[in-house]
């Protein structure tokens, strides 16, 4: 048994190899990122060889694949320590880090775990056009409204207006907003592009502009 920890999945060792299965777990289980995927890699195949070269004949195997048998706690694909973390740096720098210092903290018998972050959060809802139509003009008198802040400024720094550093400040944060909010509502439009709704052809020419 190792003392191997990856957020709180425990890495199974057998004959001084990791199961990559175990750290397959540990990093969600996508299928993009199936240790076989990462065995058929030209450059895993690379450094597999490369390892073995370097290593001294009494040494065991770099790899070890166990398919059926007795024992189904030993199936899978075993690995030695350099291509855990190449598989980990072969998913993603930032599960990269989590493995190396796992690695550390079980060498200085203080462990130490980083959190992957939370994929973000998708909801699904119905609409009817009208009501996607005023969410649209909504981002569109959003965006004129802006534009009206924008021409104020230079009338309103002639004449010495207080108001001309709000103002400046407004048009500012409002034209970041719906210039990153621009995707989505272009979004939105995209079923309505044959729509013979007047409005709708106004709004997206709006959106071109």
């Amino acid at each position: 048994m190792s003392n191997l920890t990856i957020l709180k999945t425990s890495i199974r060792q057998s004959d001084n190899l990791y199961s990559l299965n175990d750290l397959h777990v540990a990093s969600g289980s996508e299928n993009r990122h199936k240790p076989s995927l990462f065995m058929s890699n030209q450059q895993t195949k690379d450094l597999i060889a490369e390892i073995d070269n370097s290593s001294d004949a009494g040494n065991p195997a770099s790899v070890k694949i166990v398919r059926g048998g007795r024992n189904p706690e030993l199936q899978g694909t075993w690995v030695c320590e350099e291509l855990v973390l190449s598989y980990a740096m072969w998913i993603s720098p930032k599960f990269h880090l989590i493995v190396l210092r796992a690695f550390l903290a079980m060498q200085r018998n203080q462990p130490q775990q980083l959190a992957l972050p939370e994929p973000e959060k998708k909801f699904t809802f119905e609409f009817t056009e009208y009501e996607l139509e005023q969410l649209v003009w909504l981002w569109c008198g959003h965006k004129q409204m802006n534009t009206l802040l924008g021409d104020m400024i230079e009338p309103l720094d002639a004449i010495g207006s207080r108001f001309t550093g709000m103002v400046i400040s407004h048009h500012q944060e409002y034209q970041r907003q719906y210039k990153n909010t621009l995707p989505t509502i272009q979004r939105l439009i995209e079923p309505f592009k044959q729509s013979d709704r007047m409005n709708w052809t106004r709004a997206k020419n709006l959106i071109a502009q």
